[in-house]
């Protein structure tokens, strides 16, 4: 065969009916700042309609309430925990934590709290604070320690002064008989 007469054969290719498909929705990520996701969290926890706010009953505000008070929602739990706001500083939560035996308070400890008490980082925090809790028998041991310490060191310091010689004791044929007199 010369090359003239090469026909190439043309070859038929099978059409593969597929159904079409159909496009996925793309799921929308929306990354929020700490305090827009907080808003998000208040919002969710407000009354959802107006006839739930004009029937809401308000209650003036305590006397004494402090922003760095302790939230209504932990009330209970105080009998349990002894609770402590802490700075956000490392140093501040490396001794909170590891020489005090504070643990910080999250969702994973206390998750039936109203998502608007919890910070983006999932803890409870106020300004330049954030707060930690400790079990009260812990906390009260703590607590006494320094008490127990002084305590042991007076009575330690109450017979230091035996058998110095700096220390005059009047004789007893002396006229200033009763009177101990340090040096």
């Amino acid at each position: 065969m010369s090359a003239k007469e090469y026909k190439p054969q043309s070859f038929e290719e099978p059409v593969v009916k597929q159904k079409p498909v159909q496009a996925e929705k793309p799921q929308n990520i929306v990354i929020h700042s700490e305090l827009d996701a907080f808003i998000m969290d208040r919002q969710k926890s407000q009354p959802k309609t107006l006839e739930e706010i004009d029937v809401e009953v308000v209650e003036k505000p305590r006397d004494g309430y402090h922003k760095l008070s302790l939230p209504d929602e932990l009330e209970p739990y105080t009998k349990k925990y002894a609770f402590c706001w802490i700075f956000k500083r490392k140093q501040a939560i490396d001794e909170a934590c590891d020489i005090l035996h504070y643990r910080l308070t999250n969702r994973s400890y206390f998750p039936e709290l109203p998502d608007h008490l919890f910070s983006a980082r999932g803890v409870i925090e106020r300004g330049d604070n954030i707060l930690c809790f400790r079990s009260k028998k812990i906390d009260e041991e703590m607590r006494k320690a320094p008490g127990l310490e002084s305590t042991r060191r007076i009575k330690e310091r109450m017979t230091a002064h035996e058998g110095s010689p700096d220390f005059y004791v009047p004789q007893a044929d002396s006229k200033e008989e009763g009177k101990v007199v340090g040096v």
